[in-house]
């Protein structure tokens, strides 16, 4: 685990279980086959939930093998399914329950809000990130956030300006910042790089 260089970026720690818990709800967006049989091996103790985004396919998912028998396992296929299934499960969550978000950044920090939501405290949730490093981007001009941006400069989603990808990251949006590159010399835009695979 690296120290980022910049203070806001979240640190992502190896996903590891809070044996203090008694309750457990794992989210999971990506697929980990290493992490899955690693975790699922050595289940905590209480009741565990999963609640897994999983694409549409035929293929088999290390996140549905090897579950304890007490386990209980939602499949969804839409980040949107997803996250309205972890509400229905923060709902009905008790003392004690521990939150583990895996995946990429821009559904684990939805989650993450969603969580917040609830009075879930920091303390209580991992996040770990899995998969594809691209960015959610909160563009401060008109508010909105871009999704699944893989380069270092996007169009805006919302008001279509060129936004330079920050690393700066607000845990509250969940998203890193994106400022517009081109706001003294308008049309000045430099070539954009993929820098988050």
């Amino acid at each position: 685990m690296s120290t980022p260089a910049i203070k806001s970026q979240p640190i992502y720690a190896e996903l590891e279980w809070d044996r203090t818990g008694t309750h457990h709800i794992l989210f999971v967006s990506a697929e980990d086959a290493a992490l899955a049989q690693r975790l699922l091996s050595n289940p905590p103790g209480g009741t565990l939930t999963v609640v897994h985004l999983r694409p549409a396919d035929d293929s088999r998912s290390a996140w549905s093998q090897n579950l304890p028998d007490t386990a209980l396992y939602l499949e969804t296929h839409t980040l949107a399914e997803a996250l309205e299934v972890l509400r229905d499960a923060f709902y009905v969550a008790q003392m004690g329950t521990r939150i583990y978000l895996a995946g990429a950044e821009d559904a684990i920090w939805q989650a993450s809000q969603l969580a917040d939501t609830f009075g879930v405290s920091r303390d209580e949730i991992r996040h770990a990130q899995l998969g594809t490093k691209a960015r959610p981007v909160f563009c401060v001009h008109c508010r909105t956030i871009t999704r699944g941006v893989h380069t270092n400069i996007v169009s805006c989603s919302g008001c279509g300006r060129s936004l330079f990808v920050r690393d700066h990251f607000s845990r509250r949006l969940g998203a890193y910042m994106g400022f517009q590159i081109d706001a003294e010399v308008p049309g000045e835009v430099p070539a954009a790089e993929v820098v988050y695979p």
